[in-house]
C-alpha cells in the first residue's frame, strides 16, 4: 500500500514539472508596431533643446585667437545667409562696425567671443522670421496657437527696440526662433498626415479606371513619391513629406481625370457606332424587301460554304505572349484605335 502510495506522489510531481516547464516556455505576445502619430496638443513652452534651435555657443575647439576668428567668420557667413542684414539691419549694422573695428586692432578673446555670439543671434533671429513667413504662408499657426503668439510678440518686441542690449536681443531671438521651430514642425506633420490621407483617397479613385495598366509609368512614379514622403515622415522631415504627399495626390488626381475622359470619350464612340449599326442594318431590311436578292449567285458575294481563310496555326502563341504590365497602351491611343475599328466596319457595311 505504501508502495503504492509512493508512486502515486512519484507520478504527481512528475506531472506537475511538466506542467512548470510547459508554462514557463511559453512566449509572451509581440506587442503590435506603434504607429508614429502626430502630437497636436498645445505645449506652454518648446523645447530649446531641439537640434533645429540655433545656439550662440562662443566655444571655438582649436584655441587661440586665431581660432577664434575662424569660427566668428564662419557665424557671420551663416548670418549673412540667413537673412540677418535684412531681418534686423541695424542690428546687423552695429555688429559689422564692431567687426571691422575688431578686425583692423588688437582684439581679445573676449570681445571675439562676444561679437561671435552677437551674430549667433543675428542669425536666429533671421530664421525665426522665416520661419514665421512660412507658417503663415501654409497657415499652420492653429496647430500650435499659444506658442506661435508668444513667439510672434518676441519677434515684434525686437524689430521695434533698436536699442536693446546685446545679451537680451540674443535670448529673445533664441527663443524666438525655438517657438517659430516648434509651431512649423507641428504644422508640417499635421498637415503632412492630412494629405497623406488626401493621396490614398486620390489612388483608390486612380485604381478604379486602372491607371496601374494605361499609365504605369508615371502611376508608378506617383506611387514612389508617396513611399518617399512616409520615409521622410518617419525621419523626422514633414517637410519633405508633404512635399511628397501632395505630388503623389495632385498625380494621382491628375491620372484619374485624364483616363476617366478617354473613358468617356471611348464610351460615347461605341454608343454613336451602335446607332449607326442599327441604321445600317434597318436599310439592309429596307432593301431585301424592295429588292430581293433570291438565289442566284451575285457578282462579288462568295458562297456561303466557301473557305475565305486558311485555317490559323496557334503552336507559337506560347512563345508570343506579351506582358502588358510593362508596356501599356495610353488610353488616349487606346480610345482612337476602338472609333478607327468602329468607323471601318460600319463604312464597309454601308459600302454594301
Amino acid at each position: 500500500m505504501i508502495k503504492r502510495k509512493l508512486v502515486m506522489l512519484t507520478a504527481v510531481f512528475a506531472a506537475a514539472s511538466l506542467l512548470m516547464v510547459s508554462c514557463g516556455s511559453k512566449k509572451e505576445p509581440e506587442p503590435a508596431p506603434v504607429e508614429d502619430t502626430v502630437d497636436n496638443t498645445t505645449t506652454d513652452s518648446p523645447d530649446t533643446t531641439s537640434e533645429n534651435d540655433t545656439t550662440t555657443d562662443t566655444s571655438d575647439s582649436t584655441g587661440g585667437i586665431e581660432g577664434i576668428w575662424n569660427s566668428l567668420d564662419s557665424m557671420r557667413s551663416d548670418a549673412i545667409k540667413a537673412g540677418a542684414d535684412k531681418a534686423a539691419p541695424d542690428a546687423f549694422k552695429a555688429a559689422e562696425d564692431e567687426y571691422n573695428r575688431l578686425k583692423n586692432g588688437n582684439a581679445s578673446e573676449e570681445e571675439l567671443l562676444a561679437l561671435k555670439a552677437r551674430y549667433a543671434a543675428l542669425k536666429a533671429f533671421a530664421d525665426a522670421k522665416a520661419k514665421k513667413e512660412k507658417i503663415d504662408s501654409l497657415g499652420l499657426a492653429s496647430y500650435n496657437q499659444k506658442v506661435y503668439d508668444e513667439g510672434s510678440a518676441l519677434i515684434a518686441e525686437l524689430d521695434e527696440n533698436k536699442d536693446i542690449p546685446s545679451a537680451e536681443f540674443s535670448s529673445k531671438a533664441v527663443a524666438a526662433n525655438a517657438s517659430m521651430t516648434a509651431v512649423l514642425e507641428a504644422g508640417l506633420r499635421a498637415n503632412a498626415r492630412e494629405v497623406r490621407g488626401e493621396a490614398v483617397a486620390a489612388q483608390k479613385k486612380a485604381n478604379s479606371v486602372k491607371c496601374f495598366v494605361s499609365r504605369k509609368a508615371e502611376y508608378d512614379a506617383f506611387v514612389n513619391a508617396f513611399k518617399t514622403g512616409d520615409q521622410n515622415f518617419v525621419t523626422k522631415n514633414p517637410e519633405g513629406a508633404l512635399e511628397k504627399y501632395t505630388k503623389a495626390k495632385e498625380g494621382f488626381e491628375n491620372l484619374y481625370a485624364e483616363v476617366s475622359a478617354a473613358r468617356a470619350k471611348a464610351q460615347a464612340a461605341i454608343e454613336e457606332a451602335k446607332k449607326r449599326v442599327a441604321a445600317s442594318e434597318g436599310t439592309a431590311v429596307q432593301a431585301d424587301i424592295d429588292k430581293p436578292l433570291g438565289n442566284e449567285p451575285v457578282e462579288g458575294i462568295e458562297a456561303e460554304e466557301t473557305k475565305l481563310l486558311e485555317d490559323d496555326d496557334y503552336s507559337q502563341a506560347a512563345s508570343a505572349e506579351v506582358d502588358l504590365t510593362d508596356e501599356a497602351a495610353p488610353a488616349e491611343d487606346l480610345v482612337e484605335k476602338v472609333e478607327n475599328g468602329i468607323n471601318a466596319a460600319l463604312d464597309a457595311l454601308e459600302a454594301k
